[in-house]
């Protein structure tokens, strides 16, 4: 039986995943027609034939291209006009929409530049996917608190070690 593997990894029968491919760009279009999925992700232009399918982004054309040039580590891109077979995680990726990816990645603060050169649009692109500046940073984790039962003391500090026994001193 032949199988056929998303951009995501999973992996289907290819018989099935054709078959539903019909079913799949009517659900992918109207994901793209949602008014937050119909402006790119990235630049804001009006338009979205690419989707980037590990953030679950719909982007247009310019910046498609240079998300190619990421490389898949960072990016996953994959044109939404019928030319490419859709699994079902990834069009449950793509459910998520712009406004989901954009504010796990920074939301407001993310600076977007206005009409960038191709190297700038990279650059802000690293900035935004791969290096993650904008996006909320995680708290810090608090200490583990342990409970001791009454009748038991604590334990004793570890030793330091001995720092000249260890050159023989």
């Amino acid at each position: 039986m032949a199988t056929w593997t998303s951009k995501l990894g999973a992996t289907y029968p290819l018989a099935a995943i054709q078959k539903k491919d019909k079913q799949a760009h009517a659900t992918l279009q109207k994901l793209r027609r949602r008014p937050e999925n119909a402006t790119c992700a990235d630049c804001g232009t009006k338009g979205t034939v690419w989707a980037i399918v590990n953030h679950g982004t719909f982007v247009c054309l310019r910046c498609a291209s240079v998300h190619r040039s990421l490389g898949t580590h960072v990016s996953k891109p994959k044109g939404c006009t019928g030319t490419y077979l859709w699994g079902d995680d990834e069009l449950a990726s793509m459910a998520r929409g712009n406004v989901a990816a954009n504010r796990a990645l920074g939301g407001d603060a993310i600076e977007v530049p206005r009409d960038p050169s191709d190297a700038v649009l990279r650059a802000f692109l690293v900035d935004k996917y791969d290096w993650k500046k904008w996006a909320p940073r995680a708290p810090e984790p608090a200490p583990d608190l342990i409970s001791f039962d009454d009748d038991e003391p604590p334990p004793a500090p570890a030793a330091a070690p001995d720092f000249f026994g260890s050159y023989g001193l």
